[in-house]
C-alpha cells in the first residue's frame, strides 16, 4: 500500500514538472517587462538622493578640515620675531618650578612640580609624618605623583 502510494506520488511529480516546463518560456530568452515598469525603474535611478547619514557626517567633517588660509605667513613670523626682540612678548621660561604647600603648623604637605617643557603641573604628597611601613622603604617620605586632580 505504501509502495503504491509512493510510486503514484513520484509519477505525479514527474508529470507535473514536465507539463510546467513545456508551458514555460525558454531559459535563453530574457524576461519581458512592460514599458511602464521600465520607465518607473529609470525614474527611480535618476531621482535625486536625499542626503544619507554618511553624506551628513562627511559634510560636517569638511567644516573642521585645516584651512590653508589660516596658516601663518612669513610676514606673521617676521612680526612675531620683531615683537619678541622688542620685549612685547615674554618668552616662556624653560625652567622647572617646584612649589611647596604648607599646613597650619608650617609643615610641608605637598609639592607641586611644573616642568619647564610641558608646563603641566603635577603634585606629590609629603608623607614624612606617616612613614611607609613596608620593609626596605623606611626612608620613603614622598607619595606617588598625581598627574590628574579631580576637584568638585
Amino acid at each position: 500500500m505504501k509502495k503504491s502510494f509512493l510510486v503514484t506520488a513520484a509519477a505525479a511529480l514527474f508529470l507535473g514538472s514536465t507539463l510546467l516546463s513545456a508551458n514555460a518560456a525558454p531559459l535563453s530568452a530574457p524576461p519581458q517587462i512592460s514599458e511602464a515598469d521600465a520607465q518607473s525603474a529609470n525614474d527611480q535611478i535618476k531621482a535625486p538622493k536625499t542626503a544619507g547619514s554618511y553624506e551628513k557626517f562627511s559634510e560636517k567633517a569638511r567644516q573642521y578640515e585645516v584651512n590653508p588660509d589660516l596658516a601663518p605667513t612669513d610676514a606673521d613670523y617676521a612680526k612675531a620675531r620683531k615683537d619678541r626682540e622688542e620685549g612685547k612678548v615674554a618668552k616662556r621660561s624653560q625652567r622647572t618650578e617646584i612649589e611647596t604647600i604648607r599646613d597650619q603648623n608650617n609643615r610641608i604637605t605637598e609639592y607641586v612640580v611644573t616642568p619647564g617643557s610641558t608646563k603641566i603641573p603635577y603634585s606629590v604628597e609629603n608623607r614624612s609624618d606617616r612613614p611607609n611601613a613596608n620593609p626596605g622603604h623606611s626612608k620613603d617620605t614622598l607619595g606617588t605623583p598625581k598627574f590628574i586632580n579631580f576637584g568638585f
